[in-house]
């Protein structure tokens, strides 16, 4: 007991310390990408820098996970967030000389993500080892909770140090959280290892776990078919939702960075109001339906949020959407956690990311094209064609990315109707 109680207290500064400092990571996210769209006013821009990130967290998502079951959790952790802080304050340097440029942002989050590809799987095995099986998907709501109020306060907190002091006081903000996280991890967190001092290190040893983590990956097929479905799901959020919210609402407000802030916060209050309904609810013993429920859920907030054209549609929509986000996502997690024993969970955690990501950054791309060179010139000419798409999307700067939105929902709906019909998947039910 006196064991479980200890845990239950690292657990607990280490989630305190990485959400505050996700705060301001998360706040600089923001703020650079409308740096990035305000300078020329194209959404491949500010895809561009997503772009970067995804990446090198794909190439090397594999070697991160293997290096989170074979090294000491704590310290990959604590070097990935030197690394984040040190781009941060490259940014800040940048700004304050008045040099800031697109490829200094994409340099940054290229390494940004390099990082997150062994700090991601390094955390998520660490969660595990802190906390009991039986309260997996109640932390896990707890997290998205936290993460949904902190989301409610980060677009209108990003907006308010714009407008105060620009760029360089949200980067300020960024670094003081960094430094606060950091020294919580260094000296008040302990996280246990299930891997010996001796066995942790040498590059043999982290290559042959990556193989080890293969050929589990290749025998489970049903955890194998479950990320492959997901990844194509996330590619049709990839060349919508993700890569083109912030574009859609600033060209239909013209530019109205409080609506993207305001919209952000309503965002952030459904992924709330859903982790608060996990944190309390009885774990279901039909998970598989709940993560279908909650993907539903995003996949028709798309749809309709490409319809919109004011701000209390865009809220309305936006919140029921972001309410199925933590619930698919918890329950897939917890299914994981479950079918997977904690020595490989760094692997097969880096091999969800890898796969339900691969597809992402040519999705960014892929619909920054659409809507610069496609969609918006199709949408801004006269014809039979476009006046009737104009019932469902409207007319006008943003029409035409909001016909992305529509149809990647659609066929979101349609490709999941089909892929949950996988015998294997509901073999992960028993």
């Amino acid at each position: 007991m006196e064991r479980k109680n200890e845990n239950i207290r690292y657990f607990s500064l280490l989630f305190i310390g990485q959400t505050i400092s996700d705060l301001g990571t998360s706040m600089t996210g923001f703020a650079t990408v409308i740096w990035a769209y305000s300078e020329k006013g194209q959404a491949m821009d500010s895809s561009l820098l997503a772009v970067c990130s995804i990446l090198p967290y794909l190439i090397v998502s594999l070697w991160g996970g293997a290096a989170a079951d074979q090294v000491n959790k704590k310290k990959i952790m604590l070097v990935c967030d030197l690394a984040a802080a040190a781009g941060s304050l490259v940014i800040l340097v940048s700004c304050v000389f008045n040099v800031l440029q697109l490829w200094i942002l994409c340099l940054v989050n290229a390494v940004s993500g390099f990082m997150n590809a062994f700090q991601k799987p390094a955390s998520q095995v660490a969660v595990t080892l802190l906390i009991n099986r039986e309260d997996y998907a109640r932390v896990s709501g707890i997290q998205s909770a936290v993460k949904g109020g902190m989301g409610i306060f980060k677009p209108v907190l990003a907006a308010a140090l714009l407008s105060a002091g620009g760029l360089e006081l949200v980067l300020i903000v960024d670094l003081a959280t960094f430094f606060f996280a950091f020294i919580t991890l260094l000296l008040f967190v302990k996280i246990p290892d299930q891997v010996k001092a001796d066995e942790q290190t040498g590059f043999r040893a982290v290559w042959e776990g990556l193989k080890e983590g293969l050929r589990f990956i290749r025998k489970e097929r049903a955890i194998l078919v479950l990320l492959s479905m997901y990844s194509i799901l996330e590619l049709i959020g990839a060349i919508s939702f993700d890569g083109m919210f912030y574009p859609l609402v600033l060209a239909r407000t013209g530019n109205n960075e409080q609506a993207v802030g305001t919209i952000s916060a309503f965002m952030a209050a459904g992924c709330l109001a859903s982790s608060m309904m996990l944190s309390v609810m009885r774990p279901p013993k039909r998970k598989l339906w709940w993560m279908y429920f909650g993907s539903y859920l995003c996949l028709a907030g798309i749809t309709c949020f490409g319809m919109g054209r004011n701000m209390p549609w865009w809220c309305a929509v936006v919140f029921l959407g972001c309410f199925g986000s933590p619930v698919y996502h918890t329950f897939q997690t917890v299914i994981i956690r479950e079918k997977v024993d904690v020595s490989m969970q760094g692997r097969v955690f880096s091999v969800q990311g890898m796969m339900t990501e691969i597809l992402t950054p040519a999705g960014y791309l892929f619909g920054a094209f659409l809507a610069d060179y496609v969609f918006e010139p199709f949408m801004g000419k006269e014809g039979p064609l476009q006046n009737m798409l104009a019932v469902m999307v409207g007319r006008g700067k943003g029409a035409g990315m909001g016909l992305i939105f529509v149809l990647a929902g659609m066929l979101g709906i349609i490709l999941l109707s089909v892929l949950r019909k996988n015998s294997m998947l509901r073999g992960l039910e028993e």
